[in-house]
């Protein structure tokens, strides 16, 4: 297995020398897939359900699934709480991260560019044939998702959030069943020993650890955001749990802030050399990732046409912004461009800066009162129902 040529990283080997034990779990884990997810895609073809069927079955729960033995061991397994979890302090998390919860859905275009950056990360999605297309579709079912795992109380099991993270594990172990498998028919099978394995548990830990957790919260303290260490671990323990729930093995989920930023920092001294379909995923997020139909409160003509002005506009913006959170050395290669429309967030930092002093001196309400405006305002814009009331009003 040649890791640089799978990550696209190439100076791997120097990154290894520094850091011998990170690197080294890094490269075994782009050969470790899901083993119980695998089992209920393998058993779902075998006794010939239908995938919507297996999603109403994850709905249900645990009665329900019986009837596919491999779904009820791993909805078992997701529902037991290792004995690291602190469901208070999950709970915690949850109302630290949505006291900016609009700010923080919008880091989500910088979470998918972190993961755009490797080869190895969009390489599933080039085989699968979506790459300009379905753009605003995958930035809202994973905005969607992400609403629904972070909102207080939605990680127990059978929760909202639990559910929709079931959801996405399966879907994960679909696809890499299509690849693996090529039920697609193409005739041209994954090769595992050139690629790894497709969404291995690397790139899931990454994902979880450095694009979900780390990097909102470093743009957040850009844009003038201040947690404590307390609320920082809060938080980390509260994305540690749902990357358990979404199949990330337990000693490759980072125990505390500190190991997470480790790991990210680790992660950005690898030089990575996007190519053609980091590119055009970049791209199109730019172009396509954002809905001004819903966000403009006008007919949908007038608002195509504004578009035309609007997107490109917005589409530089957002490329020039996200250099400041990008490696240098990968920065050109997705196509970013840096211009002086990144100082946008040093104008907007006193105005989040000036909104923390109004939430902290009481002026915006009671922190479950913050939460529950943010949360709103969020899931409605996402086309997602009400928050469950009863999590929000149970005490910290």
């Amino acid at each position: 297995m040649d890791a640089a040529s799978i990550t696209g990283a190439r100076n791997w080997e120097a990154v290894r020398e520094r850091h011998p034990e990170a690197v080294a779990r890094l490269e075994d884990g782009l050969v470790r897939s899901d083993d119980l997810a695998d089992a209920v895609i393998a058993q779902m073809h075998d006794r010939g359900v239908a995938w919507p069927r297996l999603l109403e079955m994850v709905t249900a729960g645990a009665e329900d699934a019986d009837a596919l033995p491999a779904l009820a061991d791993l909805l078992r397994s997701a529902s037991e709480c290792p004995a690291w979890f602190d469901p208070a302090l999950a709970e915690a998390g949850a109302r630290a991260w949505w006291r900016f919860g609009t700010l923080q859905s919008s880091t989500l275009y910088q979470s998918l560019i972190y993961g755009y950056k490797a080869q190895g990360f969009v390489r599933p999605l080039a085989a699968t044939g979506r790459l300009g297309e379905g753009t605003l579709e995958r930035v809202q079912n994973t905005a969607r998702w992400v609403a629904e795992a972070t909102a207080p109380g939605s990680m127990r099991p059978g929760a909202a959030g639990w559910v929709a993270t079931i959801r996405i594990r399966l879907l994960h172990a679909l696809i890499r069943d299509h690849l693996l498998s090529d039920r697609s028919g193409s005739g041209v099978a994954w090769d595992v020993d050139a690629w790894g394995v497709p969404i291995n548990q690397t790139y899931s830990a990454l994902t979880i650890g450095g694009g979900f957790l780390v990097l909102p919260l470093m743009i957040g303290r850009d844009l003038g955001i201040r947690y404590s260490s307390a609320e920082r671990e809060a938080i980390t323990h509260l994305w540690r749990r749902i990357g358990a729930v979404i199949g990330v093995d337990d000693d490759r989920l980072p125990g505390d802030f500190a190991a997470a930023r480790s790991l990210f920092t680790i992660a950005a001294e690898f030089e990575l050399e996007p190519d053609e379909v980091s590119r055009r995923l970049t791209r199109a997020l730019l172009r396509d990732g954002y809905d001004l139909q819903n966000a403009i409160p006008l007919p949908g003509p007038v608002v195509s046409a504004m578009g035309l002005v609007i997107k490109p506009v917005l589409s530089t913006s957002f490329s020039s912004i996200s250099t400041r959170w990008v490696e240098e050395s990968a920065v050109g290669g997705l196509g970013l461009r840096r211009t002086p429309l990144h100082h946008l967030v040093d104008v907007a930092r006193p105005a989040v800066r000036l909104r923390e002093v109004l939430r902290a001196t009481g002026l915006l309400g009671s922190e479950r009162a913050v939460v529950r405006r943010e949360l709103r305002t969020v899931r409605r814009g996402l086309g997602l129902p009400p928050a469950d009331a009863e999590a929000l009003t149970q005490p910290s």
